[in-house]
């Protein structure tokens, strides 16, 4: 266990889509296909790029295991959002317990993860991190996902009400950061 964990996460993912190439499973056509996806959702509800990167591979070998209980190849987007959400949502929750030391960074290496470049960017993506973590997820996959609102409380495993009314709650702080009112606002 120790050894895997100082192996960096694009090398475990490259590993695990190594293993699934050589796999004679519906399995491999569609998860290829959604890696991509599910690192800019991953990004966009973490906000780092290596924390994206540990997510995905945690979600790809955690769906591996359990790709038997998938019964119905045309349902694995939904399936697999879910298990990305729940790794993001213990990732953010990890957060509160253990405290990072910052540590200076070279100019370069900071502007070297896509996602801090495209928040610092973007003044609504940069918005985002005043929400909480439920906020924030349903946020990225309502407007970022383009999911309807069923959908998002399926992955998330939350009722709808839930889902709307944590919406509501981001938009409101949304529509009150003055940074976002002078981009145009939110609907």
């Amino acid at each position: 266990m120790i050894a895997r964990t100082m192996v960096p996460a694009r090398e475990r993912t490259e590993e695990l889509a190594t293993r699934l190439s050589d796999a004679v499973d519906p399995f491999e056509g569609v998860a290829t296909a959604e890696l991509d996806r599910a690192y800019r959702l991953a990004g966009l509800v973490l906000g780092n790029a290596a924390e994206a990167e540990d997510a995905v591979s945690a979600a790809l070998e955690r769906a591996w295991t359990r790709r038997v209980q998938l019964r119905d190849p045309a349902a694995f987007q939904a399936w697999f959002d879910r298990i990305v959400v729940n790794i993001c949502r213990d990732q953010l929750r990890r957060r509160g317990r253990v405290h990072f030391i910052a540590i200076d960074r070279a100019p370069e290496a900071a502007s070297a993860d896509p996602f801090v470049a495209a928040l610092d960017r973007d003044v609504l993506v940069r918005s985002l991190s005043r929400l909480d973590a439920d906020e924030r997820l349903v946020v990225v996959l309502h407007f970022w996902a383009d999911l309807p609102l069923d959908a998002v409380a399926d992955r998330c495993g939350w009722p709808v009400g839930t889902v709307k009314s944590r919406l509501h709650r981001a938009l409101e702080v949304l529509r009150r950061d003055p940074a976002v009112a002078l981009e145009g606002g939110v609907r």
